[in-house]
């Protein structure tokens, strides 16, 4: 294993440790790590000029040709998407309502969704002006809820995919067959949501107007880059409210860097072998459960479903429960070397996507060494 990502003189100057990443994609830690091929796009990309607007526009219908939108556009990540696609919903492309923006008096400016949404990411909607409605209970809504909850202030319903066992009340079918008969764009957040590589067509062919992902996750682009897809003319009022217009969207900027980073990972992320790519996180995973199985303090298990775990993890209970979970995770994060690893209920989640080959045995090491016997 190459220690070279460990001992990188960049953050070395300013005394910031790296660390080995088996947390997954978190934004809290870097994301995803980009390949030789897309830093040295960026790299080319920083050589030359260009017009900002055509590069959106040639670089969104690579977006919509991908995800069979009509159109598409790279925003700055999935949270910058759902600001873009909360303006657009807001204000079409009337410039009028794009310079008023987030001041939205006298327009339309409520995000309607489920009560049981995750809410995590919504305060993205409100930095555009809007105010979320929720409707029906922690169990989700029910159809006679959902369409009584649509008033004439309502301009976008929201539809968040996310980690975890499938939550209570309206799909998303459901959920655009009632927006569809009451004239509603609907949003969906999938930020997360790859792999399976399908789900970049799936929400579109499901009937959503507006879906976003991350670019800086599993496909491997710029951590501040991601991806939106929808209807032509809600893409549109997307880049009209985005920079470098000077809208609400002009503080989430994408440079031509990024943008040409993003294509060049969407490019090579849609021609990668899926089960190549998840056979080699299994065999990681599973070096990690071997080093630990035997262990009286923890169970452990590799699981991988594309609900809670999108791709192969090692999962490790604590059988002293969560404190003894928090005192390994902190061993690791502040040891040498330091690893990241992701957090669950009762226990540790050993995440493979950002582990090179050889990494996942210094882990394991370190795992052995911090729970003990």
């Amino acid at each position: 294993m190459s220690t070279a990502p460990l001992n990188n003189p960049v953050y070395a100057r300013f005394g910031v440790t790296p660390l080995i990443n088996a947390g997954g994609t978190h934004t809290t830690h870097g994301g995803s790590m980009m390949s030789p091929e897309v830093r040295e796009a960026m790299s080319l990309a920083s050589e030359s000029y260009v017009n900002l607007v055509e590069l959106k526009r040639a670089t969104g219908d690579f977006v919509a040709e991908v995800t069979g939108a009509d159109s598409g556009l790279i925003c700055s990540g999935a949270a910058g998407g759902l600001v873009l696609a909360t303006a657009a919903v807001i204000t079409g492309t009337d410039s009028k309502k794009i310079a008023q923006l987030p001041d939205t008096t006298g327009l339309k400016n409520e995000i309607l969704t489920q009560h049981n949404n995750p809410a995590g990411y919504m305060k993205c909607h409100e930095y555009a002006g809007a105010e979320i409605k929720l409707s029906g209970d922690g169990n989700g809504a029910s159809a006679n809820q959902f369409t009584n909850s649509i008033t004439e202030k309502t301009a976008g319903i929201l539809y968040t995919f996310a980690y975890g066992p499938p939550r209570n009340g309206l799909s998303l079918e459901e959920v655009v067959e009632i927006a569809n008969d009451n004239d509603v764009p609907v949003i969906v957040d999938g930020a997360a949501m790859l792999p399976p590589k399908s789900n970049l067509t799936r929400y579109i062919d499901e009937g959503a107007d507006l879906v976003t992902f991350s670019g800086g996750k599993y496909i491997g682009g710029p951590q501040s880059a991601g991806l939106l897809a929808g209807r032509k003319d809600l893409i549109e009022a997307a880049l009209l409210n985005s920079g470098p217009e000077m809208a609400v969207g002009r503080p989430a900027k994408v440079g031509r860097e990024e943008m040409i980073g993003m294509a060049t990972a969407l490019q090579l992320f849609i021609e990668s072998d899926d089960d190549a790519r998840m056979a080699t996180m299994r065999t990681q995973a599973e070096h990690i459960h071997d080093a630990l199985k035997g262990n009286s303090k923890v169970i452990v298990s590799v699981e991988h479903d594309y609900l809670q775990y999108h791709v192969p993890n090692c999962v490790i209970k604590f059988l002293n429960g969560s404190s003894e979970a928090d005192r390994v995770w902190e061993e690791l994060h502040k040891g040498d070397p330091r690893v990241y690893i992701a957090r669950i209920d009762g226990g540790l989640a050993a995440n493979m996507v950002n582990l090179t080959p050889g990494q996942e045995q210094v882990v394991a090491e370190r795992l052995v060494q911090a729970i003990g016997q």
